[in-house]
Parts: structure tokens; C-alpha cells; sequence
């Protein structure tokens, strides 16, 4: 899959991505402080499922109905608890985020919302 993770999602989520052969580009690698509109359009553009942890995608994609490829959202939690997540959502829900559905992944639920 090809994924886009944003700042607040770098390091240990991105690096486990790379090492399961994902194709991944990092948003701290062009500009740490682009908007989130831009990363938005950045991943459509480039048909990218967005990794974060910041609810303001959430926002812009269901309150607002902006387009998107996927959105991963993982709880910000400490870095191994967010990794087991991780491995959760790709083990279980990996066919929904690449039909462009928007996962939720937290320590009491996933949720699953499926493109409009």
C-alpha cells in the first residue's frame, strides 16, 4: 500500500511500515510544517492513505466531505502501544484503508468508515 504519514506519526510507525515493504513518504522529509490541507491534497494527488494522530483529518474529510485515498488514525498513544496498533489495523482492516475507508485505531475500538 501506499501510505503518506504525517509529522506527528514519524519514526517507529513509518520505519515498521518501510519493513513490512509499504511504499511510504514522510511529510517531515518535504516540509514539518505544511498544513493539513496541503497534506490532504499531497495524498490524493498521489493517491496516499494518510498516517497520523491528529483528529483535525477527521474534520476535513467527514465534516467537511474532502476527498481522500484512506486515513489511518492512531490513537497518540506511547510508541510500542501505538506499533500494536498498527499491526492490528493491517492485519485486520488493511483491504478497507485501501478502499479509501477511514480507520480509527484505539486502544478500546476500531472503527471503520467506509468512503461516501
Amino acid at each position: 500500500m501506499r501510505f503518506l504519514v504525517d509529522v506527528n506519526a514519524s519514526g517507529s510507525l513509518a520505519e515498521l511500515l518501510i519493513d513490512l515493504g509499504h511504499d511510504v513518504v514522510l511529510v517531515r522529509n518535504k516540509n514539518p510544517r505544511m498544513r493539513d490541507e496541503e497534506i490532504l491534497n499531497w495524498a490524493v494527488a498521489e493517491r496516499r492513505i494518510i498516517v497520523t494522530t491528529d483528529k483535525d483529518f477527521e474534520e476535513m474529510v467527514w465534516r467537511q466531505g474532502r476527498k481522500h485515498c484512506g486515513l489511518l488514525r492512531i490513537e497518540n498513544l506511547p510508541r510500542q502501544e501505538r506499533l500494536i496498533l498498527l499491526r492490528e489495523t493491517l492485519k485486520y482492516y488493511a483491504k478497507e484503508l485501501d478502499r479509501g475507508a477511514t480507520v480509527i485505531a484505539s486502544t478500546q475500538k476500531f472503527r471503520i468508515r467506509h468512503p461516501r
